[in-house]
C-alpha cells in the first residue's frame, strides 16, 4: 500500500504551533503551520525537513496559532519553489494582516532576547504570494483531493479533506459553532481518520453563548453607567467584531444606561480585520442574520455601533484613561501579550482606584493573562510589554519603544465570563467525529487533561476503532476502509442548500431594490 501518514511537528499535547505533516507516497504537505504563543513564541519543529521539500500547504483558518509559522517556514527554504498555499479567500485577507502584526511582535521578541530574526518582512511577502484563495469548494492539487468545509470558527475558517489512494483524511481545524454572526458547522464526510482538536475535550457542553454575551454587556453596561472604565482584551479577528456588535445591537438600551454618549473604543489590529468583516459580510462566508441585517438594514458597518472610535494619536490614548474619563476599550491582545490590551491596563492600574477588566477568552499559560488568574493574593504583579507612558519616554535616549513594564493589577477588578470560546465543546465535537465516521481518530490541539477526558468520551460514544492522543512526531498512518466512494449524494446536497440560500439572497437584494 502507498504511503499515507501524517506527523505532527506541532499542536499535540498542546493548544498552539498547529503544524500536521502529510506524505502521500512521494508528495509532502502541510496543513496549517502556526506558533505558540507564550512569553517567547514557539514554532513548529522542523527537524529532518529537507530544502524544497513540502509541496504545498492546506490552511484552515488565519490564527496565529495556525499560520504563524508560514514565513519560517518560508525563510528556512522548506517549500519547494511552486508550492501553492491554499486557504480560503477570507483566510487570505486575513492572513496578510495577522501576519504582518505577528511580525513586528517577532522583532521586539529577537531585540529582547538579543537573538536574530527567524523571518522578514520579505518572507511574509514570498507567503502572500505564493497563496490560491478558494471558496469551501473541492479541488484537486498534485496528487491529492481536497474539500473545505465551514468550521464556523472564524470568518473563512474551514475544515480539510485530504484525499489519496482511495483514502480520506478529515482535519477538523478549530470548530466553533458559537458566534452571532457565522452560519453552523458544515457536516463532514465519511472518512478513514479523523484529527479532531480538543481545545475544550474536558467540557461536556459550553455555557450558553447568548447568556454569556448578555453577562458581557450587562457588566461592561454597569461599570460604565458607574462611570468606571471598562478593558474587554480580545483576539483582534473574530472576538472583537463578536464583541462590537454585541454592543451595535444594544447600543439604543446603553444611551439609556449612561449620562451622555457611550463611548466605546476599539484600538490595534481591529480596525484594519474590520474592513475585511464587511466586505465579506454579503457572501457564504457568514451567517444568514448578519446578511439579512446588513441587507435589510443597509448598514455597511453591521459589526461597528454608533458610538465606537478608534484613537488615532497617542495624545488622544494618552487622554483616554487619564483618571477621568471611563470608557469601555475593546483591545487585542486576549491574553495580554502584545497589541493594546497592556498599554491600556497599565493606565487602568496607575490611574484608578476602580475599573472592570473583562478575561472572555482562554488564557494560556505562559501569559500576563494568565498570571492574573493564577494570582491568589488581591494584587497580581506581572510583567507585560508595551509603549510607555508619555511621562516616561526618555528624549535623550529616544527610547519609545516597545519595553517589559512590572504592573499591579488589583484582583478584584478582573471577571473571567465562561461561554464566548470560539472552540465546541466535547458533545459538539463528538458530533462531528460521528458524522466523520472514522475508522481512527486522532486527538490534537488540547491540554493533555481535556485531549484525555474526549478520547474515553469518544471511545465508549464512537464507533471508532481507535481513538488516541497524537504525539509530537509520532507519524498516524491512514487506514483504509469503503468509504471512500464518490460522495455524489452528499455534494448535491450541498449543491441544492447552496442555491437555495443564493435564491434567498437574491430575493432580499431585490425586495431592498424595489423600496429604494
Amino acid at each position: 500500500m502507498s504511503t499515507f501518514e501524517i506527523t505532527p511537528r506541532g499542536g499535540a499535547d498542546e493548544v498552539g504551533r498547529s503544524c500536521y505533516h502529510v506524505q502521500a507516497d512521494d508528495r509532502d504537505y502541510f496543513v496549517d503551520c502556526g506558533i505558540k504563543q507564550a512569553q517567547t513564541a514557539e514554532f513548529p519543529t522542523f527537524r529532518g525537513i529537507g530544502p524544497g521539500q513540502i509541496d504545498g500547504v492546506f490552511i484552515t483558518h488565519a490564527h496565529i496559532d495556525h499560520i504563524g509559522a508560514l514565513p519560517v517556514a518560508e525563510k528556512r527554504g522548506l517549500l519547494a519553489d511552486d508550492a501553492s498555499i491554499v486557504m480560503t479567500r477570507p483566510t487570505n485577507a486575513l492572513t496578510g494582516i495577522l501576519l504582518h502584526d505577528s511580525l513586528q511582535i517577532h522583532k521586539q521578541e529577537a531585540e529582547e532576547l538579543g537573538r536574530p530574526q527567524e523571518f522578514t518582512s520579505d518572507d511574509v511577502e514570498r507567503v502572500l504570494d505564493r497563496v490560491t484563495s478558494v471558496g469551501y469548494d473541492r479541488d484537486h492539487y498534485l496528487n491529492v483531493t481536497y474539500e473545505f468545509g465551514d468550521a464556523a470558527h472564524l470568518l473563512g475558517s474551514a475544515w480539510l479533506v485530504l484525499e489519496f489512494d482511495d483514502r480520506r483524511v478529515v482535519f477538523s481545524g478549530d470548530l466553533g459553532g458559537r458566534s452571532a454572526h457565522l452560519g453552523d458547522i458544515d457536516e463532514p464526510p465519511e472518512a478513514d481518520e479523523l484529527v479532531l482538536e480538543s481545545t475544550y475535550g474536558d467540557t461536556m457542553q459550553h455555557r450558553s453563548f447568548s447568556d454569556a454575551r448578555t453577562e458581557v454587556y450587562k457588566r461592561a453596561k454597569q461599570a460604565h453607567a458607574d462611570g468606571i472604565p471598562v478593558l474587554i482584551p480580545t483576539f483582534a479577528v473574530g472576538r472583537a467584531q463578536e464583541i462590537l456588535q454585541l454592543f451595535r445591537e444594544r447600543e439604543d438600551d446603553l444611551r439609556g444606561a449612561v449620562d451622555g454618549e457611550p463611548s466605546i473604543v476599539y484600538d490595534g489590529m481591529i480596525t484594519e480585520s474590520m474592513s475585511v468583516y464587511e466586505v465579506f459580510c454579503q457572501d457564504e462566508f457568514m451567517g444568514e442574520s448578519i446578511t439579512n441585517y446588513r441587507i435589510n438594514s443597509n448598514d455597511a458597518e453591521p459589526f461597528t455601533p454608533d458610538c465606537a472610535w478608534t484613537p488615532e494619536t497617542m495624545e488622544e490614548r494618552e487622554r483616554l484613561l487619564d483618571g477621568e474619563s471611563a470608557p469601555i476599550i475593546v483591545a487585542p491582545s486576549g491574553m495580554l501579550t502584545g497589541g493594546w490590551s497592556p498599554y491600556y491596563l497599565r493606565d487602568l492600574a496607575r490611574h484608578y482606584d476602580q475599573a472592570r477588566v473583562l478575561f472572555i477568552g482562554y488564557q494560556a499559560e505562559g501569559t500576563p493573562g494568565r498570571a492574573i488568574q493564577d494570582t491568589p493574593g488581591d494584587v497580581a504583579d506581572v510583567t507585560i510589554t508595551a509603549l510607555p507612558a508619555a511621562e516616561d519616554y526618555d528624549s535623550e535616549t529616544d527610547e519609545f519603544g516597545f519595553q517589559e513594564q512590572e504592573i499591579r493589577v488589583p484582583t478584584a477588578w478582573v471577571h473571567e465570563i465562561g461561554g464566548m470560546s470560539g472552540h465546541a465543546a466535547a458533545n459538539d465535537l463528538l458530533e462531528f467525529a460521528r458524522g466523520a465516521n472514522p475508522l481512527g481518530i486522532s486527538l490534537v490541539h488540547g491540554p493533555p487533561a481535556a485531549a484525555a477526558h474526549l478520547r474515553e468520551y469518544l471511545d465508549d460514544n464512537t464507533e471508532a476503532e481507535a481513538v488516541q492522543t497524537a504525539s509530537h512526531l509520532e507519524a498516524i498512518e491512514v487506514g483504509k476502509s469503503d468509504v471512500i466512494t464518490p460522495d455524489v449524494e452528499r455534494l448535491l446536497e450541498r449543491q441544492d442548500r447552496l442555491e437555495e440560500e443564493l435564491a434567498s439572497l437574491r430575493e432580499d437584494i431585490e425586495a431592498v431594490t424595489n423600496r429604494q
